[in-house]
């Protein structure tokens, strides 16, 4: 099979993660449906703005890029992917830490992903195929495929009940995990370098990644 890697699913996963940003309804993502229902509302509203052909002007990308934004923030539990992400070094965080942690990771999301949406070719007409849900208390997993280069590519979305409404909190593609993919980069400058040495060095990588973005956030 080949990989579909982190190119058009990207773009999914950019819609409906960055998929990992509020204005589309809070109780969409309320604990009234059930996890499988949600990820299909998500997905749902992440190809109706990916098969928008909105046209290339600036204006136009950027509205996208923003709708893309929105429906993540609906969906994501960023804090508890953040925390997930930082593992065992979550507990060295001060609160304030915490908080200037989770916004930019949101930002690294963003600015990481977000172009994918630029490239999605819109009217290509995605199938996916909702297989599976299994919910063990506060966390669900629901099992998705998608249809690309006639091959049915396994997507997971990994849930945790907040509140009142099951939010997403990872995205498995292939086997290959968002949340362990930037654990395994954090660990590796967390066990050499301090918290602090550590966000200065994301402030950097987001801004980077902002500065070299060709619409800017």
């Amino acid at each position: 099979m080949k990989r579909m890697g982190w190119g058009r699913l990207g773009a999914l996963a950019a819609c409906t993660l960055t998929m990992f940003l509020g204005g589309l309804g809070v109780a969409t993502a309320s604990a009234q449906k059930s996890p499988m229902e949600v990820i299909k509302n998500a997905t749902d509203r992440a190809l109706h703005v990916l098969q928008t052909c909105p046209g290339g002007t600036p204006e136009n990308i950027k509205a996208r890029r923003e709708a893309a934004r929105a429906i993540a923030e609906d969906y994501v539990d960023f804090e508890e992917a953040g925390k997930r992400t930082l593992g065992r070094h979550w507990k060295s965080l001060s609160p304030e830490q915490r908080t200037e942690f989770i916004h930019l990771f949101k930002d690294l999301l963003y600015f990481t992903y977000i172009g994918k949406v630029d490239t999605y070719t819109c009217g290509q007409g995605d199938v996916i195929r909702y297989d599976e849900e299994r919910v063990e208390g506060r966390f669900a997993l629901v099992k998705t495929r998608v249809r690309y280069q006639d091959q049915d590519v396994p997507v997971e979305y990994r849930m945790i009940l907040n509140g009142d409404r099951w939010m997403v909190y990872d995205v498995v593609i292939e086997g290959v995990s968002y949340v362990s993919n930037y654990r395994s980069q954090f660990d590796s400058i967390l066990v050499n370098r301090s918290v602090g040495d550590f966000l200065d060095s994301l402030r950097q990588k987001v801004a980077e990644l902002e500065k070299n973005d060709r619409l800017g956030s």
